[in-house]
């Protein structure tokens, strides 16, 4: 009886130390993989860890400036947070260069912002792209947005995307909220 017992507990724990190695390791500690935003309207996702409020265009943007409130813009707005995203698109003509493209949201840009620096080549879902920092009127009297906009060109359309961020934000917060948000872009209309 004593020799069951004992060979019992040999097993027993046999097996216990073969299902814990069989575990997986866990060597890293990965971000949550966070929320996916679809625009139906737009062709892209977009991944932000955090929460946020959605608010897709009821309606195709016209080109003027892209203001959230205007239902022309994809809006995607940090709920704990003084941030958002805001992503449009329009068709462009056959043959339009990136440089056009951006030229044309610097001239959308301008009309309410000022202050464009820190020009750039990036990318959005692949793409090529170009990059500048403005700031625009917040919405408060007297407050400003630091807003870093994207001018990307994919599949006959030309994307401008507006990251927000509240004047008490610190720049590398913003830098590292827009850069994961950028990264994850992904278009969804080849």
């Amino acid at each position: 009886m004593r020799t069951a017992v004992t060979l019992i507990a040999v097993v027993a724990s046999a097996m216990a130390c073969g299902a814990a190695s069989s575990r997986p390791l866990q060597t890293t500690s990965a971000p949550p993989a966070g929320k996916k935003y679809i625009s139906k309207r737009y062709g892209y996702s977009i991944v932000l860890r955090g929460k946020y409020l959605w608010f897709p265009a009821k309606q195709q943007w016209d080109g003027q400036f892209p203001f959230g409130s205007t239902g022309q813009v994809d809006v995607i707005a940090g709920y704990y947070i003084d941030h958002k995203f805001a992503v449009a698109a329009k068709p462009v003509p056959a043959g339009t260069t990136l440089a056009g493209w951006e030229a044309f949201v610097l001239g959308v840009q301008r009309q309410f912002c000022g202050g464009l620096r820190d020009f750039g080549a990036s990318s959005l879902g692949g793409e090529p792209a170009q990059e500048f920092v403005n700031d625009c009127p917040g919405p408060a009297p007297g407050t400003t947005w630091k807003v870093i906009t994207l001018a990307a060109l994919h599949n006959g359309r030309g994307y401008l995307l507006n990251y927000l961020s509240g004047p008490t934000t610190k720049s590398a917060a913003e830098r590292r909220t827009y850069e994961a948000g950028r990264r994850s872009f992904r278009f969804t209309q080849k």
